[in-house]
Protein backbone atom coordinates (compact mmCIF):
# COMPACT_ATOMS: atom_id res chain seq x y z
CA UNK A 1 0.00 0.00 0.00
CA UNK A 2 1.24 3.49 -0.81
CA UNK A 3 2.17 5.95 1.92
CA UNK A 4 2.15 9.76 1.81
CA UNK A 5 3.85 11.94 4.42
CA UNK A 6 2.72 15.56 4.44
CA UNK A 7 4.12 18.29 6.69
CA UNK A 8 2.06 21.33 7.60
CA UNK A 9 -0.91 18.99 7.29
CA UNK A 10 -3.22 20.60 9.83
CA UNK A 11 -4.42 23.37 7.52
CA UNK A 12 -4.39 24.85 4.04
CA UNK A 13 -2.74 23.04 1.17
CA UNK A 14 -1.32 20.36 3.48
CA UNK A 15 -4.75 19.45 4.81
CA UNK A 16 -6.20 19.45 1.30
CA UNK A 17 -3.40 17.18 0.05
CA UNK A 18 -4.05 14.83 2.95
CA UNK A 19 -7.72 14.52 2.06
CA UNK A 20 -6.97 13.87 -1.61
CA UNK A 21 -4.51 11.07 -0.88
CA UNK A 22 -6.86 9.51 1.65
CA UNK A 23 -9.59 9.51 -0.99
CA UNK A 24 -7.20 7.51 -3.18
CA UNK A 25 -6.76 4.91 -0.44
CA UNK A 26 -3.22 6.05 0.41
CA UNK A 27 -2.03 5.75 4.01
CA UNK A 28 -1.45 9.38 4.91
CA UNK A 29 0.85 10.50 7.71
CA UNK A 30 -0.15 14.02 8.67
CA UNK A 31 2.66 15.93 10.38
CA UNK A 32 2.32 19.30 12.05
CA UNK A 33 3.74 21.29 14.96
CA UNK A 34 0.28 22.43 16.09
CA UNK A 35 -0.83 19.39 18.08
CA UNK A 36 -4.40 20.53 18.95
CA UNK A 37 -5.19 21.54 15.35
CA UNK A 38 -3.63 18.34 13.99
CA UNK A 39 -5.65 16.23 16.41
CA UNK A 40 -8.87 18.04 15.52
CA UNK A 41 -8.41 17.70 11.76
CA UNK A 42 -7.08 14.16 12.10
CA UNK A 43 -10.10 12.99 14.09
CA UNK A 44 -12.40 14.50 11.47
CA UNK A 45 -10.62 12.64 8.69
CA UNK A 46 -10.49 9.40 10.68
CA UNK A 47 -14.28 9.47 10.79
CA UNK A 48 -14.23 9.07 7.00
CA UNK A 49 -11.00 7.17 6.37
CA UNK A 50 -10.25 5.25 9.56
CA UNK A 51 -6.80 3.75 9.99
CA UNK A 52 -5.53 5.26 6.75
CA UNK A 53 -4.99 8.43 8.80
CA UNK A 54 -1.77 8.63 10.83
CA UNK A 55 -0.81 11.63 12.97
CA UNK A 56 2.56 12.78 14.28
CA UNK A 57 3.50 16.05 15.94
CA UNK A 58 6.92 17.38 14.98
CA UNK A 59 8.84 20.66 15.13
CA UNK A 60 10.67 20.64 11.81
CA UNK A 61 13.16 23.25 13.01
CA UNK A 62 14.53 20.65 15.45
CA UNK A 63 16.63 18.12 13.52
CA UNK A 64 16.52 15.60 16.37
CA UNK A 65 12.70 15.56 16.25
CA UNK A 66 12.75 15.08 12.49
CA UNK A 67 15.22 12.21 12.84
CA UNK A 68 12.93 10.61 15.43
CA UNK A 69 10.07 10.97 12.95
CA UNK A 70 12.11 9.26 10.24
CA UNK A 71 12.96 6.39 12.59
CA UNK A 72 9.29 5.99 13.52
CA UNK A 73 8.26 5.92 9.86
CA UNK A 74 10.88 3.30 9.04
CA UNK A 75 9.91 1.10 11.99
CA UNK A 76 6.13 1.51 11.80
CA UNK A 77 5.38 2.09 8.12
CA UNK A 78 8.45 0.75 6.34
CA UNK A 79 8.55 3.09 3.37
CA UNK A 80 7.37 6.42 1.94
CA UNK A 81 6.00 6.95 -1.56
CA UNK A 82 5.20 10.67 -1.34
CA UNK A 83 7.19 13.06 0.85
CA UNK A 84 5.59 16.52 0.85
CA UNK A 85 7.59 19.31 2.45
CA UNK A 86 4.72 21.73 2.76
CA UNK A 87 5.10 23.35 6.19
CA UNK A 88 5.90 27.04 6.02
CA UNK A 89 5.34 30.46 7.55
CA UNK A 90 5.31 33.92 6.02
CA UNK A 91 6.94 35.47 9.08
CA UNK A 92 7.28 39.15 9.84
CA UNK A 93 6.17 41.51 7.09
CA UNK A 94 8.65 44.38 7.05
CA UNK A 95 11.13 46.25 4.91
CA UNK A 96 14.54 44.62 4.56
CA UNK A 97 16.22 47.01 6.99
CA UNK A 98 13.44 46.67 9.55
CA UNK A 99 13.78 42.90 9.92
CA UNK A 100 15.55 41.76 13.05
CA UNK A 101 18.01 38.85 12.88
CA UNK A 102 15.59 36.79 14.97
CA UNK A 103 12.71 37.47 12.57
CA UNK A 104 14.72 36.41 9.54
CA UNK A 105 16.06 33.35 11.33
CA UNK A 106 12.57 32.24 12.32
CA UNK A 107 11.41 32.14 8.70
CA UNK A 108 14.58 30.46 7.44
CA UNK A 109 14.41 27.86 10.21
CA UNK A 110 10.92 26.76 9.18
CA UNK A 111 10.86 27.25 5.42
CA UNK A 112 14.43 26.32 4.48
CA UNK A 113 15.91 24.33 7.34
CA UNK A 114 12.63 22.52 7.99
CA UNK A 115 12.64 21.32 4.38
CA UNK A 116 16.32 20.41 4.49
CA UNK A 117 15.91 18.57 7.82
CA UNK A 118 13.23 16.38 6.25
CA UNK A 119 15.38 15.56 3.24
CA UNK A 120 18.45 14.97 5.40
CA UNK A 121 16.57 12.63 7.75
CA UNK A 122 14.48 10.72 5.21
CA UNK A 123 16.90 10.31 2.33
CA UNK A 124 18.56 7.17 3.77
CA UNK A 125 15.14 5.48 3.86
CA UNK A 126 14.16 6.73 0.40
CA UNK A 127 17.42 5.52 -1.12
CA UNK A 128 17.33 2.16 0.64
CA UNK A 129 13.75 1.30 -0.28
CA UNK A 130 14.59 1.33 -4.02
CA UNK A 131 11.05 2.10 -5.12
CA UNK A 132 9.45 4.78 -7.25
CA UNK A 133 8.87 7.69 -4.90
CA UNK A 134 8.34 11.45 -4.91
CA UNK A 135 9.78 14.37 -2.96
CA UNK A 136 7.64 17.48 -3.33
CA UNK A 137 8.84 20.80 -1.95
CA UNK A 138 6.25 23.54 -1.71
CA UNK A 139 7.91 26.84 -2.60
CA UNK A 140 5.84 29.87 -3.62
CA UNK A 141 5.46 32.45 -6.34
CA UNK A 142 7.94 34.30 -4.11
CA UNK A 143 10.60 31.80 -5.15
CA UNK A 144 10.43 33.48 -8.57
CA UNK A 145 9.68 37.11 -7.79
CA UNK A 146 9.78 39.59 -4.93
CA UNK A 147 7.71 42.45 -3.60
CA UNK A 148 7.49 44.97 -0.79
CA UNK A 149 7.40 43.79 2.83
CA UNK A 150 8.13 40.14 1.99
CA UNK A 151 11.92 39.95 2.22
CA UNK A 152 12.16 37.15 4.79
CA UNK A 153 9.60 34.98 3.03
CA UNK A 154 11.06 35.62 -0.42
CA UNK A 155 14.60 34.83 0.70
CA UNK A 156 13.49 31.55 2.23
CA UNK A 157 11.45 30.46 -0.79
CA UNK A 158 14.21 31.34 -3.26
CA UNK A 159 16.41 29.09 -1.13
CA UNK A 160 13.85 26.26 -1.30
CA UNK A 161 13.96 26.45 -5.09
CA UNK A 162 17.77 26.30 -5.10
CA UNK A 163 17.71 23.38 -2.67
CA UNK A 164 15.22 21.47 -4.82
CA UNK A 165 17.14 21.99 -8.05
CA UNK A 166 20.35 20.87 -6.33
CA UNK A 167 18.56 17.80 -4.97
CA UNK A 168 17.35 16.96 -8.47
CA UNK A 169 20.89 16.99 -9.86
CA UNK A 170 22.24 14.97 -6.92
CA UNK A 171 19.61 12.27 -7.46
CA UNK A 172 20.02 12.27 -11.25
CA UNK A 173 23.71 11.63 -10.79
CA UNK A 174 22.88 8.53 -8.75
CA UNK A 175 20.14 7.44 -11.20
CA UNK A 176 17.65 6.75 -8.42
CA UNK A 177 13.91 6.08 -8.85
CA UNK A 178 13.18 9.15 -6.71
CA UNK A 179 11.41 11.98 -8.52
CA UNK A 180 11.55 15.56 -7.29
CA UNK A 181 9.11 18.45 -7.76
CA UNK A 182 8.93 22.06 -6.64
CA UNK A 183 5.60 23.87 -6.47
CA UNK A 184 4.95 27.61 -6.91
CA UNK A 185 1.50 28.38 -5.50
CA UNK A 186 0.17 31.90 -5.81
CA UNK A 187 -2.31 33.38 -3.32
CA UNK A 188 -4.30 30.55 -1.74
CA UNK A 189 -7.01 30.62 0.92
CA UNK A 190 -4.91 29.30 3.83
CA UNK A 191 -3.95 30.32 7.37
CA UNK A 192 -0.45 31.35 6.28
CA UNK A 193 -0.71 34.68 8.11
CA UNK A 194 -2.09 33.22 11.34
CA UNK A 195 1.28 33.43 13.08
CA UNK A 196 1.61 37.19 12.65
CA UNK A 197 2.66 39.00 15.81
CA UNK A 198 0.93 42.27 14.97
CA UNK A 199 -2.39 43.16 13.40
CA UNK A 200 -1.69 46.13 11.16
CA UNK A 201 -4.02 47.60 8.57
CA UNK A 202 -1.72 46.23 5.86
CA UNK A 203 -1.86 42.71 7.27
CA UNK A 204 -5.63 42.91 7.65
CA UNK A 205 -5.89 43.82 3.96
CA UNK A 206 -3.64 40.91 3.06
CA UNK A 207 -5.78 38.57 5.16
CA UNK A 208 -8.82 39.69 3.17
CA UNK A 209 -6.98 39.11 -0.10
CA UNK A 210 -6.02 35.56 0.91
CA UNK A 211 -9.56 34.79 2.06
CA UNK A 212 -10.80 35.52 -1.48
CA UNK A 213 -8.08 33.51 -3.19
CA UNK A 214 -8.28 30.05 -4.75
CA UNK A 215 -9.48 27.27 -2.42
CA UNK A 216 -6.66 25.11 -1.09
CA UNK A 217 -8.37 21.95 -2.36
CA UNK A 218 -8.36 23.26 -5.93
CA UNK A 219 -4.63 24.03 -5.70
CA UNK A 220 -3.94 20.63 -4.14
CA UNK A 221 -5.76 18.81 -6.95
CA UNK A 222 -3.47 20.46 -9.50
CA UNK A 223 -0.40 19.52 -7.45
CA UNK A 224 -1.37 15.86 -7.05
CA UNK A 225 -1.94 15.43 -10.79
CA UNK A 226 1.32 17.17 -11.69
CA UNK A 227 3.24 15.02 -9.20
CA UNK A 228 1.78 11.88 -10.79
CA UNK A 229 2.97 13.21 -14.15
CA UNK A 230 6.47 13.62 -12.65
CA UNK A 231 6.65 17.34 -13.40
CA UNK A 232 9.59 19.10 -11.78
CA UNK A 233 8.34 22.70 -11.90
CA UNK A 234 4.67 22.87 -10.93
CA UNK A 235 2.59 26.03 -11.49
CA UNK A 236 -0.92 25.71 -10.03
CA UNK A 237 -1.56 29.31 -11.13
CA UNK A 238 -0.82 30.37 -14.70
CA UNK A 239 0.01 33.97 -13.77
CA UNK A 240 3.11 32.77 -11.92
CA UNK A 241 4.52 31.65 -15.28
CA UNK A 242 4.23 35.20 -16.56
CA UNK A 243 5.97 36.56 -13.45
CA UNK A 244 8.85 34.18 -14.11
CA UNK A 245 9.08 35.17 -17.77
CA UNK A 246 8.90 38.90 -16.98
CA UNK A 247 11.61 38.62 -14.36
CA UNK A 248 13.85 36.63 -16.69
CA UNK A 249 13.46 39.25 -19.41
CA UNK A 250 14.32 42.04 -16.96
CA UNK A 251 17.48 40.18 -15.93
CA UNK A 252 18.53 39.50 -19.53
CA UNK A 253 17.98 43.16 -20.39
CA UNK A 254 20.04 44.14 -17.34
CA UNK A 255 17.33 46.57 -16.33
CA UNK A 256 15.45 47.21 -13.12
CA UNK A 257 13.33 44.52 -11.44
CA UNK A 258 10.02 44.04 -13.21
CA UNK A 259 7.07 45.49 -11.30
CA UNK A 260 4.78 42.48 -11.50
CA UNK A 261 1.10 42.26 -10.60
CA UNK A 262 1.70 41.03 -7.05
CA UNK A 263 3.96 43.98 -6.26
CA UNK A 264 1.28 46.31 -7.61
CA UNK A 265 -1.25 44.65 -5.30
CA UNK A 266 1.11 44.90 -2.32
CA UNK A 267 1.81 48.55 -3.10
CA UNK A 268 -1.90 49.31 -3.28
CA UNK A 269 -2.51 47.55 0.04
CA UNK A 270 0.30 49.51 1.67
CA UNK A 271 -1.09 52.82 0.40
CA UNK A 272 -4.55 51.89 1.63
CA UNK A 273 -3.15 50.91 5.03
CA UNK A 274 -1.22 54.16 5.34
CA UNK A 275 -4.40 56.13 4.69
CA UNK A 276 -6.33 54.17 7.33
Amino acid sequence: MKIALITGAANGIGLALSRLYLQQGVITLMVDKNAPKLEMEGLSLKADFGDLVKLRTCDLTDLSQVQELATWVKDQLGHVDYLYNNAGIIGSMASVWELSPAQLKQVMDVNLYGTWHMIHAFMPLLLAQKRDSRIVNIASLYALCNSSQTAAYSISKHAVLALTESLYFDLERLQTPINVSVVFPSFTDTSLLSNQESNTAFQNSLHQLLSHSRPALEVAEHIVQAVENKQFYIFPDLEVKSYCDERTQAILQQGKPHVHAVEKIMGALLKRANRA
